[in-house]
């Protein structure tokens, strides 16, 4: 790392003094709505572009010219201004009425309890989501029955079973069981949140199912689900939590440290080919010999030659830039973008739905693959390299800035919102999800957070609470803390 700062361009170094100058401006100005998730969006950037940079070695950006660099660099620095700029002016005006309806609470002396949950809430919500689990898990047995206890503890089996079957690009049934696969990261994710949340043996029983949940996931080749699982619980902990501001992030650090030391398993059991037994040590003597498979191993060599894909979003942004000058591929002017949009469109009602990404998965050199979809590998273009592939390298960054100012700027609102258990719950699945969208702003990644917005909407509009119900004076009315949960029915 020193050597790389020795050997940094001039570049690195305005993009970093503003990176750090932005920082330190969001904690700062702590109590303003967005700052938390701007800074959620400045820490996905120190990830994904200045650590990219600072952990590489010199000749993984030997393929650029160093006038590429800087332009990167460069195009990083300009998002960060961007994105200041719109999440400034998309904030203030998505938080005024919370914000106006918070003074005028207090001034009637209504307390919001801005941030609390009753005990009851939670519990309410822990039945409710351990019963959805149960569903889930029902449906998994019913598929596996024969191998059900690996739906538990993967371990006992040689290769990951899966608790519900996927087709590639997403044909058949397959729309009913992916909607499922991402309820499902949803519904764990929030056993850590009320692990946090609540006390006594609310708390105690949501730490069993993260332990009876999670291994699931954590046995799984996608990291970007172990996160989607671990972060909300950790933002809740960050942001809600009772210890001093040192105890939160000494505690921050050390989870940080054992998802390096997890996430380099996992790295080795990918390369492994994604057999279980490459990542159990104990499972491999129940794993059967088989025959090399020719097109996959062709496939992990071609993916080798270029690295780790999709995972250095700088160098993706160089390459991006790279094939921009050399002609290789051209902006798409949004069709990316409304690509990622039309996700929810399961393929059995539009068959031609376009995909994501294989003409730039092409123009990387990772096309004519013996598969579905023609290609190796599908590519993660980055945070700022999406809006280039759709807008080009000027006006994209502008673009992508202005998508995640937005999605900051709606955060801030339901952080606005916290009286309201269900929009604090999904402000965290949120903030918990905006590490992942470093790698690609897509509805792959948000989807639990989709999930959950319909969720508290149907229950708002059940209960007659929330900003848009049907009880709601949408003007001026004082929000009162709703309930969480539907009245029990006699």
């Amino acid at each position: 790392m020193i050597e790389r700062l020795s050997t940094a361009p001039f570049a690195f170094w305005i993009h970093l003094v503003l990176l750090a100058a932005l920082m330190i401006e969001g904690l700062r100005k702590w109590n303003t709505p967005w700052a938390k998730p701007a800074l959620a969006v400045y820490g996905t950037v120190l990830f994904w572009y200045t650590g990219d940079y600072l952990v590489s070695r010199r000749l993984d950006y030997a393929p650029f010219t160093p006038e590429i660099i800087q332009f990167s660099l460069l195009q990083v620095g300009v998002f960060l201004l961007g994105f200041r700029f719109f999440a400034g002016v998309m904030s203030r005006r998505l938080c005024a009425i919370p914000l106006r309806q918070q003074k005028e609470a207090a001034a009637q002396g209504i307390n919001l309890k801005m941030g609390e949950v009753a005990p009851s809430t939670l519990r309410n919500l822990l039945l409710l989501l351990i019963f959805g689990w149960l569903v889930i898990f029902a449906i998994g047995a019913s598929l596996s029955p024969d191998l059900w206890k690996a739906l538990i503890w993967p371990p006992l089996h040689y290769q990951k079973v899966p608790m519900y079957p996927l087709v590639g690009l997403g044909g058949g049934a397959s729309f009913i069981f992916n909607s499922l696969g991402y309820i499902h990261i949803l519904i764990c994710a929030l056993f850590g949140v009320i692990a946090i949340l609540a006390k006594g043996p609310v708390r105690w029983v949501a730490i069993g199912m993260i332990f009876l949940t999670w291994p699931y996931f954590w046995y799984d080749r996608t990291r970007n689900k172990m996160l989607a699982l671990l972060l909300p619980g950790l933002a809740a902990y960050v942001f809600l939590g009772k210890r001093s501001l040192l105890v939160r992030m000494s505690i921050v650090t050390l989870v940080g440290l054992g998802l390096s030391f997890w996430f380099g398993r996992v790295m080795e059991y990918r390369s492994g080919g994604g057999n279980l037994s490459s990542f159990v040590e104990e499972a491999k003597t129940e794993a059967p010999d088989s025959a090399p498979d020719p097109e996959a191993e062709e496939a992990r060599e071609k993916a080798s030659q270029a690295g780790r894909i999709g995972q250095d979003m700088l160098k993706e942004l160089c390459w991006i830039n790279t094939l921009f000058e050399s002609g290789r591929y051209a902006p798409n002017w949004g069709l990316r973008y409304l690509s990622e949009l039309a996700n929810p469109i399961p393929r059995t009602i539009w068959p031609g739905k376009p995909t994501v990404g294989i003409d730039y998965a092409i123009a990387r050199g990772f096309g004519g693959a013996r598969t579905e979809h023609g290609v190796f590998a599908t590519v993660s273009t980055g945070m700022i390299g999406q809006g280039c592939v759709n807008f080009g390298p000027y006006l994209g960054v502008l673009a992508a800035a202005f998508l995640f100012a937005f999605w900051a700027a709606y955060l801030s609102r339901l952080w606005c919102q916290r009286y309201s258990a269900l929009r604090l719950g999904l402000f965290l699945i949120g903030m918990g999800l905006t590490f992942n969208t470093g790698r690609d702003f897509t509805l792959l990644v948000l989807f639990p957070f989709l999930f959950g917005y319909l969720g508290v909407r149907l229950i708002e509009w059940h209960q007659g609470t929330g900003p848009h119900s049907r009880r709601a004076n949408r003007a001026n009315s004082i929000p009162q803390p709703p309930r969480t949960m539907p009245p029990a029915q006699s």
